[in-house]
C-alpha cells in the first residue's frame, strides 16, 4: 500500500479505537452510577415499581457492555496488527503528522490494554496470537 493510503487507514483505525474506547468507558461509568442509584433508592425505601424501572435501566446498560468490549478488543487488535505490519518503526522526523499519529496509536493501544486488562502487543506474532477468540472474563450480573 502507498504511504498516503497507509496514513489514511491509520487515521481511521486510531479514530475507531479512540471512539469505541470512549464509549466503553462511558458505559462502565453509567453502570456504577446506575448501581448507586438503585442502592440509594432501596435504602430510602422507594416504591417497588420505581426500583424495578431503575433496574431495567441498569440491565440495559449491562447488556451493551459486553458487545462494546468485544468491538473495542476487535478494533484494537486490528490497529495493533496494522501498525505491526505497516509501521513497525517510527516514521521519519520529516513526516511529523504521521509520526504523531503512530505515537498516538501506540499510546491508545497501551491505554486500551489497561482498560480491558488485555495485552494488545504491537508486534506481529503477539497481535496474531491474540486474534483467537477468548472468553471476555466479564462477570454476569443477575437480578
Amino acid at each position: 500500500m502507498p504511504v498516503d493510503t497507509d496514513h489514511k487507514q491509520l487515521q481511521i483505525k486510531v479514530g475507531t479505537v479512540k471512539r469505541t474506547k470512549k464509549e466503553y468507558e462511558a458505559y462502565l461509568k453509567e453502570d456504577v452510577v446506575q448501581r448507586a442509584k438503585v442502592e440509594k433508592m432501596k435504602a430510602e425505601g422507594a416504591e417497588e415499581g420505581d426500583i424495578k424501572k431503575q433496574l431495567e435501566v441498569l440491565n440495559d446498560t449491562l447488556t451493551v457492555i459486553p458487545d462494546t468490549r468485544q468491538r473495542l478488543q476487535k478494533y484494537a487488535r486490528e490497529l495493533a496488527e496494522f501498525m505491526a505490519r505497516c509501521f513497525p518503526d517510527e516514521p521519519a522526523e520529516d513526516a511529523q503528522d504521521l509520526r504523531d499519529l503512530v505515537l498516538e496509536g501506540r499510546l491508545l493501544l497501551k491505554e486500551t490494554s489497561e482498560c480491558l486488562g488485555d495485552s494488545l502487543a504491537e508486534d506481529t506474532e503477539s497481535a496474531q496470537a491474540d486474534a483467537g477468540g477468548a472468553d471476555d472474563g466479564m462477570p454476569v450480573d443477575e437480578f
